[in-house]
């Protein structure tokens, strides 16, 4: 059987594609282009209202008898795809869940087809989701609803999944959840715990940390700073804050203060100097004042965040934000504009010193081009002219910056 996986949403989706993925290509399922596929699968994301739009416009567009709906609509919105023809719907994505779907699909197509050979990569980068939902309760969340509480991942069952991406040639591997300072806590574990074990792995990669909510960090501070001082880790923090209002963060049920958050980001920037920090920022959350709005924007000039990701506020439902009043569309693209504009000023800043000094450059990705994607110790992106080999690593000096990534040459 042919497949074809098409993923839409956070890092997690992505990695629980690349699970079903695997799975079904150790049964002997081959995967293909779209054109070319007995089996479809959409992985969905229904983070916005804009996001579940575009998704069943989609799915429409793909709707058959070949076609398996998963992911969080599904889930969250069960009725939202009801009158799309389809083979079935299905929740997250998930090893059974994918082998599971494979042993339905080969009745109708016969025996297994030999197992797919190794497909010419273009990036060294694998997910790994070390746990399943959450343990906050975000008053506009509806991802909540779709991943449920948290569920961490067996410390050994990670391993292993990690000591298989390293066999292959991984040599960037991102940790990923809902929010990974979590991970443990269903278990009697703890995230530094789980990445002083990974660290042990032998190997030449690189461990990038997915995002942490501030509330489940702050517990585990001090650990979580001594941990990411080993050289297998990248320094880099995405610790989204929200709002810097902590009116709204209460109307959010965030569970932390903006005090909090500043913590965190003191402690992790005092032991790590060169830190590349990302957050997030919702833009027009309901009864957020100018004067909460002119909050937000003076902590993002205090932190001088690396990258933000704002998104407009959306109204999702079963969620309690559902019942609030939504502001204006002009409102939220005015505020959007302009915190966008107000990281990206920032991060040239940042970006700035960089120019001329030479990094070491791990090669991820090809680029566009003759070039090729690095990442820096601290996970800067650098663009690196020419072709150096995937997984190489190598000294790039850097000749041009913008805010969004370095440019460097490869020194010989």
């Amino acid at each position: 059987m042919k497949f074809y996986i098409e993923t839409y949403g956070c890092t997690a989706n992505q990695g629980n594609s690349e699970e079903a993925s695997a799975a079904l290509m150790e049964e002997g399922h081959q995967p293909s282009a779209l054109e070319d596929a007995d089996l479809v699968i959409v992985n969905t994301c229904v983070v916005t209202e804009r996001t579940e739009r575009n998704m069943i416009k989609r799915l429409r567009q793909l709707q058959g008898d070949g076609l398996v709906i998963a992911g969080c609509l599904p889930v969250a919105i069960p009725g939202a795809c009801v009158d799309i023809r389809c083979r079935s719907r299905l929740g997250i994505l998930s090893r059974p869940v994918a082998l599971e779907i494979g042993a339905i699909f080969s009745l109708d197509h016969g025996p297994r087809q030999a197992r797919f050979g190794a497909e010419q990569r273009d990036h060294l980068c694998g997910i790994i989701n070390i746990s399943e939902g959450c343990t906050g309760s975000c008053s506009y969340c509806i991802v909540r609803k779709a991943r449920g509480r948290l569920v961490s991942r067996p410390p050994e069952e990670i391993m292993e999944s990690i000591r298989a991406l390293i066999r292959s040639g991984i040599v960037e591997i991102q940790l990923t959840s809902q929010d990974t300072a979590a991970y443990g806590k269903d278990i009697g574990s703890s995230l530094p715990i789980l990445l002083k074990a990974i660290t042990k792995i032998p190997g030449r990669y690189m461990i990038r940390v997915g995002m942490m909510i501030p509330s489940s960090a702050k517990p585990i501070l001090g650990d979580l700073v001594n941990t990411f001082g080993d050289e297998k880790i990248y320094r880099f923090l995405h610790l989204p804050v929200q709002s810097g209002s902590d009116r709204v963060l209460e109307s959010m049920n965030r569970g932390y203060a903006v005090e909090d958050f500043a913590e965190i980001i003191g402690r992790f920037r005092e032991a790590f100097p060169d830190l590349t920090l990302a957050t997030d920022v919702i833009a027009g959350f309901p009864g957020k004042s100018e004067e909460d709005f002119d909050a937000t924007e003076n902590l993002l000039r205090q932190i001088e965040p690396d990258k933000v990701n704002v998104t407009r506020f959306s109204r999702r439902p079963h969620t309690p934000a559902w019942r609030m009043v939504d502001m204006p569309q002009h409102v939220k693209k005015a505020r959007s504009r302009r915190l966008t504009k107000l990281w990206q000023e920032m991060a040239m800043n940042r970006n700035r010193p960089y120019l001329g000094r030479v990094l070491p450059a791990l090669v991820t990705e090809t680029g566009r081009g003759m070039t090729m994607k690095a990442r820096s110790d601290n996970y800067r992106e650098i663009v690196v002219r020419g072709t150096p080999a995937l997984g190489s690593l190598k000294m790039a000096r850097i000749v041009k910056v913008n805010p969004f990534y370095l440019e460097g040459a490869a020194q010989n």
